[in-house]
């Protein structure tokens, strides 16, 4: 195991997940990497939150602060005729400190009929909401390619699939992407992870467009894994919907993934970035990345550790404000769906003062 950085982390629900599989045959093996959202209150947040809880009063106590909203993966623990179980979205709904309100019993987005571009699954969605639409793109997988697709909503529950994003970063096989909440000097932007050349290669990328559904132009890297003395392997990919800190400065967690030295076992750690839009270009998209802090948080509980496969994970995928503190949404395991939090000023404080230095060769 790598040593977390040391900032105060709580785990909630006693470190127990908050979404584990139930008796639904398509979330009977596991329930795990969940997009969230926080609907707060308001005049245009209230007729979602109805729709979503058509039973429940908006009166009641429990829904005074408003309702999160958790888009999970889920897979079958059979499912025969198909080459792999296939990847399911499933929703809960939670009070904002994650007491459970709802869980759907069917999925909200399902896999195309073979032989579709995401007929084995639909995968590690992030979800942001841009005015009045809320984007979900997920990795689509027929078997073979794994390509970033995109579906949108009005309401969190009616779902339109958009297809395979259009642009060049679905010129390979690519995961982990995630839209940015709001235009940058007239621009939409995406983080995304292309699958190309050796595993230590995959490196996060930033990507450009006009409009929230593309055409999506490649920017180039902007975040690469750093070189670890206690690793064979490492790569990086992009975590959840980026928080705004204002003045283009976004906080961006993110997840490392090892293969730890000397029994190649896997480790998943999460990780935290500043990253500021005010140092852009297209020739050098890399300078956004401001400070970073590795990692975070990394797999310590039963429910992290997956010693079956060999594989340990804290696989960050949604996000949100609520009072002070930061709440984080990961996949645990690989098998089910945990949370945490963190103090939001502490976390920025030190951020700010970390930079963008290996903090695994310091001191070598």
């Amino acid at each position: 195991m790598i040593r977390p950085y040391g900032l105060p982390i709580e785990r909630l629900n006693e470190g127990k997940p908050i979404i584990v599989p139930t008796d639904n045959w398509w979330e009977d093996g596991t329930t795990f990497n969940p997009a969230a959202l926080y609907l707060e209150r308001s005049p245009v947040n209230d007729p979602i939150i109805k729709k979503l809880l058509p039973g429940r009063s908006l009166d009641e106590p429990k829904l005074r602060s408003g309702v999160v909203a958790v888009f999970y993966r889920a897979q079958p623990r059979e499912d025969p005729g198909f080459p792999f179980p296939r990847s399911f979205m499933g929703l809960a709904l939670f009070t904002p400190e994650l007491e459970l309100l709802e869980r759907y019993p069917e999925p909200v987005i399902k896999p195309e009929e073979p032989p579709g571009y995401d007929y084995v699954g639909v995968e590690d969605a992030r979800i942001t909401r841009i005015g009045e639409t809320f984007y979900a793109l997920y990795c689509g997988f027929d078997g073979k390619n794994m390509r970033i697709c995109m579906a949108s909503s009005r309401n969190l529950l009616n779902w339109e699939k958009l297809g395979l994003a259009k642009g060049e970063i679905n010129l390979s096989d690519n995961k982990d992407a995630v839209l940015f909440p709001e235009k940058i000097e007239g621009h939409y932007f995406m983080l995304h992870r292309p699958m190309v050349g050796r595993l230590s290669d995959f490196s996060i990328h930033l990507a450009i467009s006009d409009l929230p559904t593309g055409v999506w132009r490649d920017c180039g890297m902007v975040l690469h894994s750093f070189d670890n003395p206690v690793c064979n392997d490492s790569w990086v990919g992009a975590g959840p919907v980026p928080v705004s800190l204002g003045n283009k400065r976004f906080l961006v967690f993110y997840h490392t993934g090892n293969y730890l030295k000397p029994n190649n076992r896997r480790e998943y750690d999460m990780n935290a970035a500043i990253f500021n839009f005010q140092n852009f270009s297209l020739d050098s998209p890399y300078a956004i990345v401001e400070s970073r802090i590795e990692p975070l948080m990394v797999p310590e509980t039963e429910y992290e550790k997956n010693d079956s496969v060999s594989l340990d994970i804290v696989f960050p995928e949604g996000c949100y404000e609520y009072r002070d503190e930061i709440y984080i949404l990961y996949g645990a395991g690989d098998r089910f769906v945990s949370a945490a939090k963190v103090n939001k000023k502490i976390l920025i404080e030190h951020l700010e003062k970390s930079d963008s230095s290996n903090p695994f060769l310091k001191g070598n």
